[in-house]
C-alpha cells in the first residue's frame, strides 16, 4: 500500500467530515439565535397569596406584575380536596345523610326528595353545592374520569352529585380549572399554562371529555402536567398527543422533574416542547432575592429554559413584599435583557433536518480518526481492514437504526480524539513553561474534533430539548483515561514483551505509601465517575463552599469554567509537559491531567446547552487553566529547591560524618 496516498486518504475524510459537523453545528447555533424569547410566569396560587399578604385582589396584583415584566399565570389544576377546603361543596355519605334525614333537621326535604328519587345509598360518596356552576364542573370532570356518577336537583336551591367511588379514591381526582380565576391573567393581558392531573383508567373519551374544555381557555401558551406520570402513559400516549395538538399549543418539559411519557409525547408532537424551570417551594428558604434571580437567569441562559416559573418571596415580616417582589420580577427581566433573552410567548425551536449522507460523511471522519490513533498505538499492520469493516458497520447501522447509531459515533468521537491528542503530545523531554503552554493548546486543538463531531452528529431539535440524550457518559471519561494509562504503560520505557512487563509490574513487592498513595487516587478517581453523567443530584451532592465558589466563577467570568478542567486536568498536563513523561512514576500525574481533555471534549455533549456557552466554558477553563499550571510549575519549582536545600543536604551531611 501507499502509505503517502492513505495518510492523505484519512486527513480528507478527517476534513471532510469536520466540515459537515461544522456545517451542522451552524444550523443549531440558528436555531439557537432565533428561540430568545422566555416567558415569566407565576403561579395563580402564589399570585393570590401575595395578594392576601399585600391586601388586594389577584387581579390587581397581576397588573402590577405585567408591568414589571411577567408574562404569563401557571393555573394548577385543583382537585376534589382542594375545592372542598375551599368551601365550594361539602362532602357527605349517604349514611350520613339518611341520619340527617332522620333527625329531622331543615335539609331533610331535600334530602327525603333525593331519596325519593332513588338517590340515596348509604354507601356512595355525595358533594353537595348551592351553586350551579360548580355543579356542572363535578358533572363534568367525575363523568369523564369516573365511573357510576350521578346528578340530582331535589329542590331547595341545593345541587348534588353522587358518586359510587369512596372519598378517599376521589379526593385527588383534578375538577378541571375555574373560570373567574382564568378571566383574571385575560384582563390583565397575560398569557396563560395549565398544568392538568392524571387520573385514573384514561381512556380515549375521558381524554377528549377532559381537553374540550382546555380548547375555550383564553390565551393559552402551552400545557404542563402535574404527576409523576402523565394522563394515558403508557397504552393512551398517541390519543393524548391528539388532543395536545388540537390545542395548538407546545408541552411544558419540566427540569428535575421525572415526570414518566412527556419525552414520548413531545416525540409525538413533532418536538414542540419548552423547557420550564422552577425554584420547589421546599427549597426556597435556601435562596434570597439575588440568589434566586441569578438561578433563574443561569437556567435561561444556559440551559435553554424558556419558561421560567417564578416563585415569590411571601415574607410575613418584610417591610413590602409586594414591591419587594416587583422589583424581584423586573430585576430578572433586566437581567435576562442584558443576555440578549426577550420576554414574550417562549420560543419554539424550530426543526432540524437530519441528513443521512451528512451523518455518513461525519462518521467517516470520527473512522479517520480512529485509524490515527491505531497508528500511534504501533497498530498500523490493521488500519485498513479495521477502517474498511467500521465503515460498512457505520454505514448499515446508519440505514437501520438512525438515533443510536449517532450515539455511537459521537460516544467513538468523544474518546477517539482526547487519547490521541495525549498520545500525541506527550513526551519523554521536559519543556520549558512557555512551550508547555503551547503544548497543551495543541494538545486541545487534537481534542477538539472530538467536541465538533459530537456537536454535528446529535445536532437535533430533541437533544436540544433532553427529549433525547447523549448516551455512555461515564464511559466517555473513563475510556481515554484507560486507553492513555494502557498504551503509557505498555510502550514506555525499557522494551519488553507486553506480557513479560503484566508479570513483573505483578511480582512487585508494594511499599505501605505507595498503597495509601493508591487508596487515595482510587478514591478521587470514584468521585471523578460519580460526580461524571447526565444526573448525578444526590449521589454525591454539592456543598455550600462548591456552590459559592460556582457562584463567584460565574459572577467574575458569566460563563463558568469546568473545575476538573482549570483546577486539575490542564495544570497538571502542563506540569506533566515541563517535567516530561521520563517513566511510568508519571503515569498518575499523565492519568490525572488528561481529566482536562476529556472535559472539555464532553462539555459539547450537553446538547441542551447552547453552543456559545459551551465556547466560551471551554475558552474560560483554556485560560484560567493555563494561569493554574504556571502556577504549579512554580510551586512545584519551589518544593524541590525547598527539599534539595533542606533534605538532600542534611542526608550529605549525615553521611559525611
Amino acid at each position: 500500500m501507499n502509505h503517502r496516498w492513505y495518510s492523505a486518504l484519512l486527513i480528507i475524510l478527517l476534513i471532510a467530515g469536520m466540515a459537515a459537523a461544522g456545517y451542522a453545528g451552524y444550523q443549531r447555533y440558528r436555531a439557537e439565535v432565533a428561540s430568545r424569547s422566555v416567558e415569566m410566569a407565576m403561579s395563580y396560587d402564589d399570585v393570590s397569596a401575595l395578594a392576601r399578604q399585600a391586601g388586594k385582589s389577584p387581579l390587581d396584583i397581576l397588573r402590577l406584575l405585567r408591568e414589571q415584566g411577567l408574562t404569563t399565570v401557571l393555573y394548577k389544576e385543583p382537585t376534589v380536596d382542594d375545592l372542598r377546603a375551599a368551601g365550594e361543596f361539602s362532602v357527605m355519605t349517604g349514611q350520613e345523610l339518611l341520619v340527617e334525614s332522620r333527625l329531622g333537621n331543615q335539609q331533610s326535604a331535600w334530602i327525603n326528595n333525593l331519596q325519593a328519587a332513588g338517590g340515596l345509598v348509604p354507601g356512595d360518596t355525595y358533594l353537595v353545592t348551592t351553586s350551579k356552576d360548580t355543579d356542572q364542573r363535578l358533572i363534568w370532570q367525575l363523568r369523564a374520569k369516573t365511573r357510576d356518577v350521578q346528578s340530582y336537583n331535589p329542590g331547595a336551591g341545593v345541587y348534588i352529585v353522587r358518586s359510587g367511588l369512596d372519598y378517599q379514591s376521589l379526593k385527588d381526582i383534578g375538577l378541571g380549572f375555574p373560570g373567574a380565576q382564568l378571566q383574571d391573567s385575560v384582563k390583565a393581558g397575560l398569557f396563560a399554562i395549565v398544568q392538568v392531573r392524571s387520573w385514573p383508567e384514561v381512556t380515549s373519551n375521558s381524554l377528549e371529555q377532559v381537553f374540550k374544555p382546555l380548547k375555550q381557555i383564553p390565551n393559552l401558551s402551552a400545557l404542563a402536567f402535574n404527576d409523576e406520570v402523565i394522563p394515558g402513559y403508557p397504552l393512551k400516549i398517541r390519543a393524548l398527543a391528539r388532543e395536545v395538538n388540537s390545542l395548538g399549543v407546545p408541552v411544558c418539559q419540566i427540569e428535575f422533574s421525572k415526570q414518566k411519557g412527556v419525552d414520548q409525547l413531545g416525540m409525538l408532537l413533532g418536538k414542540r416542547v419548552v423547557r420550564l424551570h422552577s425554584i420547589f417551594p421546599k427549597d426556597m428558604g435556601r435562596y434570597n432575592f439575588a440568589s434566586a434571580e441569578a438561578r433563574y437567569v443561569l437556567a435561561a441562559t444556559e440551559r435553554n429554559m424558556r419558561v421560567l416559573l417564578v416563585r415569590p418571596f411571601i415574607l410575613p415580616d418584610s417591610g413590602n413584599v409586594l414591591q419587594d417582589n416587583l422589583h424581584y420580577v423586573a430585576t430578572i427581566k433586566q437581567e435576562l435583557a442584558r443576555k440578549d433573552l426577550t420576554t414574550g410567548r417562549a420560543s419554539i425551536f424550530p426543526s432540524l433536518p437530519v441528513s443521512r449522507p451528512l451523518l455518513f460523511i461525519m462518521g467517516l471522519g470520527v473512522i479517520a480518526g480512529g485509524l490515527l490513533l491505531l497508528r500511534r498505538l504501533g497498530l498500523r499492520r490493521y488500519e485498513p481492514v479495521i477502517g474498511l469493516l467500521a465503515a460498512l458497520a457505520w454505514a448499515g447501522l446508519l440505514f437501520a437504526a438512525l438515533d443510536p447509531a449517532r450515539k455511537l459515533m459521537a460516544l467513538a468521537a468523544v474518546i477517539i480524539f482526547p487519547t490521541l491528542a495525549v498520545i500525541t503530545n506527550v513526551r519523554a523531554k521536559g519543556a520549558p513553561p512557555w512551550e508547555s503552554i503551547g503544548m497543551l493548546l495543541r494538545t486541545t486543538l487534537i481534542s477538539l474534533p472530538g467536541a465538533l463531531f459530537t456537536v454535528g452528529l446529535l445536532a437535533d431539535t430533541g437533544y436540544m430539548l433532553l427529549l433525547d440524550q447523549f448516551s455512555g457518559v461515564k464511559l466517555a471519561y473513563l475510556g481515554p483515561l484507560v486507553l492513555v494509562a494502557a498504551s503509557f504503560y505498555l510502550f514506555s520505557g525499557p522494551d519488553e514483551p507486553v506480557g513479560r512487563r503484566i508479570r513483573r509490574t505483578l511480582d512487585q513487592p508494594v511499599q505501605v505509601k505507595w498503597a495509601l498513595l493508591t487508596l487515595i487516587l482510587l478514591a478521587v478517581m470514584a468521585v471523578y465517575v460519580v460526580r461524571t453523567g447526565n444526573d448525578t443530584s444526590g449521589i454525591v451532592p454539592v456543598s455550600s463552599l462548591e456552590l459559592k465558589f460556582r457562584g463567584i466563577l460565574e459572577t467574575v467570568l458569566s460563563v463558568r469554567p469546568r473545575t476538573k478542567e482549570f483546577l486539575l486536568g490542564h495544570p497538571l498536563l502542563m506540569l506533566l509537559f515541563y517535567k516530561g513523561y521520563r517513566d511510568n512514576r508519571y503515569l498518575p500525574l499523565l492519568v490525572f491531567g488528561t481529566i482536562g481533555q476529556i472535559s472539555l471534549v464532553n462539555t459539547f455533549d450537553h446538547i441542551h446547552t447552547p453552543i456559545m456557552i459551551s465556547l466560551f466554558r471551554l475558552v474560560n477553563g483554556l485560560w484560567t487553566g493555563i494561569l493554574a499550571g504556571l502556577v504549579l510549575i512554580l510551586l512545584v519549582n519551589l518544593a524541590e529547591r525547598l527539599w534539595n536545600k533542606y533534605f538532600d543536604s542534611g542526608k550529605a551531611t549525615a553521611q559525611t560524618e
